[in-house]
Parts: structure tokens; C-alpha cells; sequence
């Protein structure tokens, strides 16, 4: 029996791939005017106007006799499904791409609906979750069903975490962490860090457990990325090419800056991902599927990881077990730190 022609298999090819971008940092790194960089690089192929979902009372119009654009200001107490309807407002203009500037905001608003929640189902904590998750999730399905492109910038807080070494309390600053979920950071091909002052020069890797964790630099979208220089509309541009089909360009280099093996994409996404230039034990040959296997159940936790572990063989447990130390664990670890009710 044939199946229906609405389920019928067929090659699959590039041709109008989502891109779903995000840039976290502290003010003063320069998320807004980066982020209108890259879209303005996207319009050059796509075509259409630039969109800003502005939430800080319009304060991206500084940047519009740089870069023009469209702006819908958001009002200070919008919520999860406030944030989706403003997005696929837009979608009947096909615009070049949507800014949501920032979408910290729609996090701080999921707290503080909980807590109003709170007093109406009777002091019960966990019951005050339901509506705002059920409207988180709906904003996340959304947005990934939309293939105009998405910048998102979130703003960011330096944390520190506590362990316990010989008996002595020990406090180490793990980076700047979104004012964000990481169910949401998590949906994003890639993420970058603009620390203070970074003047758009973003962070590609860090030593810091809680940075490196965020940062998010796919095989795909590597080769555009020019290392040490500001996110621009050259890489905006590179990018929506990529998204329509291009094959991507050789890496630009120099003699001071010879280009790097492509790392192996099973590695890509990991915390530590970068090998020895990240002081990260790098993968034993043969080893990639097992190793992908042990970081997809780091991010889900400990208690993935260690059935994960059991899982494979004795063999591969030898081999990748300072893979296990030097960087599942601590994805794991970081992970059940950051669990939300």
C-alpha cells in the first residue's frame, strides 16, 4: 500500500535552512548593534527589512541611522506567548530577519508569573510552574517552525559556584551565564559571548566550565566565523548563503593565523569542544560515536551519564575515561546545578 503523498521521502537538500543566532553578554560587549550586523548581512541575500522585537523601551533606535530597520516595542510585562505573537506578526512581510532584543526579558517575566501564581494555587510552588511552562513551550514549538532567521541576545550575569576541596569551601567563577533557560539557549545553532568592551569580538572558547558550556559553534556554520574579529554583515551574509544552499569557502587565513583542521562534528557541540586548544582530552580515534553518546547524556545530567557509561564497552570505557573527567562530568554537574524546578 502506498503511503500517502504528504509523507513521501525525498533527498534531502539545503535550500531555505532556519538560522537561529544568539549573542549573550553583560552591556557594553555590543549585542544590539552585532546582532543588526549580521541581519543587515542576511538582507544582502535574502532581501526584506530588517525586524526589532525591541523589549528595553526602544532603545535600539540608536543604531537606526547605522542600520535601518523596523521596530515593534514590546511592553515591559510581555510573557512567553507575547514574545511568539510578536515574531509570527511579521512573518506575512518575510523580513530578512527578526532581532528579539532582549529575550532576557521574556525569562524575567516567566519568574515573575510564577511567583504570581504562587498566592492563587494555594502557596503551592510547583502547581505556579503550570501556566508559565506550558507558555514556554509553546514559544519554544513556535520558534522552531519559523525558517526566517532568529537573533536573539540575552543579557548576562558573571556566576561562581561552591565545591568542597579537602575539607575547605572553594568558590570558582564559572563566566557570564544568560538571564535565560537553557531550554531556550539550547534550541540556538549557535551561541557566542560579548563580554564587556568586547566591541563585538566575540568568545569562541573559554576555560570557564559555565562559558564554555554555552558556547555553541556547529561544523556547519564554523567555516564563516573569522576568529578574533567582530560578528559583521560579511558573516551575516556567509551565513544566509549558507542557509540557501552554498557550500562553504575555505576559512580566511594568514601567516600569523594558519587555518585550523575542522574539528570532528560529533565533537562539535560539546563543552570543551576544540580539543587541545580548549585543554580538553581530545577524542581516541574509533571512539565518536561512544563519546557523542556519553555527551548527549551530559546534558541531560548525572544520572544519564553514569547509565550511559554502563552502557558501552569495557573497551571504550578505558579509552574515553579521561574524556569522562576532563569533560562529561562537569557538563553533567553543570547541568544539575542549573535544573529548574
Amino acid at each position: 500500500m502506498n503511503a500517502p503523498a504528504r509523507f513521501e521521502a525525498k533527498p534531502a537538500v539545503r535550500a531555505e535552512e532556519p538560522l537561529l543566532l544568539g549573542m549573550i553578554g553583560p552591556p557594553g560587549g555590543g549585542k544590539t548593534l552585532s546582532a543588526l550586523k549580521l541581519a543587515k548581512g542576511i538582507q544582502s541575500v535574502r532581501g526584506g527589512d530588517i525586524v526589532m522585537i525591541d523589549t528595553e523601551a526602544g532603545r535600539s533606535r540608536k543604531y537606526s541611522d547605522l542600520i535601518p530597520f523596523k521596530i515593534v516595542e514590546m511592553p515591559p510585562d510581555a510573557r512567553s506567548t507575547d514574545f511568539l505573537a510578536a515574531i509570527t506578526a511579521q512573518m506575512p512581510s518575510n523580513p530578512a530577519a527578526i532581532i528579539v532584543d532582549s529575550m532576557s526579558d521574556e525569562h524575567e517575566q516567566y519568574l515573575a508569573w510564577h511567583d504570581e501564581m504562587v498566592p492563587k494555587m494555594g502557596n503551592n510552588e510547583w502547581a505556579a510552574w503550570a501556566k508559565p511552562k506550558a507558555a514556554r513551550k509553546q514559544l519554544i514549538s513556535g520558534i522552531l517552525k519559523i525558517k526566517v532567521p532568529l537573533i536573539f541576545t540575552f543579557r548576562a550575569r558573571e556566576k561562581t559556584k561552591q565545591d568542597v576541596q579537602n575539607g575547605k569551601k572553594v568558590v570558582t567563577n564559572i563566566g557570564w551565564q544568560p538571564v535565560a533557560p537553557l531550554e531556550i539557549v539550547h534550541t540556538l545553532d549557535l551561541t557566542c559571548i560579548l563580554p564587556p568592551r568586547a566591541d563585538g569580538v566575540p568568545v569562541w572558547h573559554s576555560d570557564k566550565i559555565g562559558e564554555d558550556f554555552i558556547i555553541k559553534l556547529p561544523n556547519y556554520l564554523a567555516p564563516y566565523i573569522n576568529e578574533g574579529k567582530p560578528l559583521s554583515e560579511q558573516m551575516g551574509a556567509a551565513f544566509a548563503r549558507w542557509a540557501k544552499g552554498d557550500q562553504p569557502s575555505p576559512r580566511p587565513t594568514s601567516p600569523q593565523t594558519p587555518a585550523a583542521d575542522p574539528a570532528p562534528s560529533s565533537a562539535q557541540d560539546l563543552p570543551g569542544a576544540g580539543g587541545a586548544d580548549a585543554g580538553v582530552p581530545g577524542i581516541p580515534a574509533g571512539y565518536e560515536v561512544a563519546d557523542k553518546d556519553l555527551a548527549d547524556a551530559a546534558r541531560k545530567g548525572m544520572s544519564e551519564l553514569k547509565a550511559a557509561w554502563k552502557e558501552i564497552s569495557a573497551e571504550a570505557r578505558d579509552a574515553l575515561r579521561p574524556r569522562l573527567d576532563g569533560v562529561h562530568k562537569k557538563t553533567a554537574e553543570y547541568v544539575d546545578a542549573r535544573a529548574e524546578p
